[in-house]
């Protein structure tokens, strides 16, 4: 066996050690999302894509221009969307729980003991990585689910308290009801202008960073549940991640930059020569079977990483509370030696 020593890794070094234990178990990573994720997926488009009026290959624009064929192509997403109020109440309430509470963790799951294998030279089969996930399976799906709560929670609160104060700077600034949507008042529009610019760049920033700061402290239950066996992990997880938060808080944006770019490059390319087809509708969900293992080992990585951050913080602390309670030792006093035939009385 082949153990290699996990120790403190950056930024760089973790996702360039997530890109390695990737290639090196690909087929295991992305068997697993799909035997979690590919079902769901598949389901979701039925459910909200009107299969009826959707071509099986790529969506005609015979007639028209490069232009006028891409125009159709992108504005034809919408066309297609399904109308059917039991369709969307379906997803809704059983296809969209059914992913995030239980397919969700369990794919995550698998993912974190498939990397600690990796991590420490050993070999795990996805088999053994499923039955371990499922053994797990009612614990990791109630703190998902708890989690879930708190996250919507924290984030609708920071959207209520942003749009008071949005209202409140409006009407400092001297805005009305009546002036506030009034188009003949140039004044009150330029300045309802650059409150909405202002305040959507400021309410994205202030979502990464208000809501974002508890949900990246409380994130990491899912680990904790799977392998500690302790409670809904979440209060632990506050504890790991204490201290580490902008460096796990970079971490993450670098993660969603890179994932951004790679699946919205490959949803513009699909929709600009297949439109809104079957075909696309399946490629798109094998590109997020591809792409979602690779998010689940960062934060596996992240996990194991913040563990060894954590032990070895806890052992400085431990030794220095040993020195500091330790009574000191008196060095002992020379006795002089005795010549020969001499008595000391």
């Amino acid at each position: 066996m082949n153990r290699t020593p996990i120790a403190p890794m950056g930024v760089g070094k973790l996702l360039d050690k997530s890109f390695s234990v990737y290639r090196q178990h690909f087929g295991a990573f992305f068997l697993l999302a799909l035997i979690w994720f590919g079902p769901l997926l598949l389901l979701q488009q039925l459910l909200l894509v009107d299969l009826t009026r959707v071509p099986l290959l790529a969506q005609d624009t015979e007639g028209m221009d490069f232009a006028e064929s891409l125009g159709a192509r992108f504005a034809g997403q919408e066309e297609f969307m399904t109308q059917s109020l039991p369709m969307l109440l379906l997803f809704v309430f059983l296809v969209a729980p059914i992913l995030m509470i239980i397919a969700y963790p369990q794919m995550i799951s698998g993912s974190i003991l498939l990397t600690k294998a990796a991590l420490e030279g050993e070999t795990l089969s996805l088999k053994d990585a499923l039955k371990g996930a499922l053994r797990r399976f009612w614990p990791l799906a109630g703190s998902t689910f708890l989690y879930g709560i708190i996250a919507f929670a924290a984030s609708t609160a920071f959207v209520i308290a942003y749009g008071l104060i949005f209202v409140m700077i409006a009407f400092a600034g001297g805005m009305t009801l009546e002036t506030m949507f009034d188009p003949s008042d140039e004044g009150s529009i330029v300045l309802m202008v650059v409150l909405v610019l202002f305040g959507y760049l400021f309410l994205i920033a202030g979502m990464m960073l208000v809501p974002g700061y508890f949900l990246i402290r409380w994130g990491f239950y899912m680990p904790l549940v799977l392998f500690e066996r302790d409670g809904v992990g979440i209060g632990q997880s506050w504890n790991m991640t204490k201290g580490n938060f902008w460096r796990l808080f970079g971490l993450f944006v670098v993660l969603s930059v890179i994932y951004s770019m790679f699946s919205s490059g490959i949803q513009l390319v699909l929709t600009g020569v297949l439109g809104t087809s079957i075909l696309a509708q399946i490629i798109l969900v094998a590109l997020t079977c591809l792409l979602t293992p690779w998010m689940a080992i960062v934060y596996a990585l992240a996990y194991f990483d913040l563990r060894v951050r954590k032990e070895g913080t806890d052992l400085q602390e431990l030794v220095s509370r040993q020195l500091a309670t330790s009574a000191p030792v008196e060095p002992a006093t020379p006795t002089p030696a005795q010549e020969p035939g001499v008595t000391h009385d």
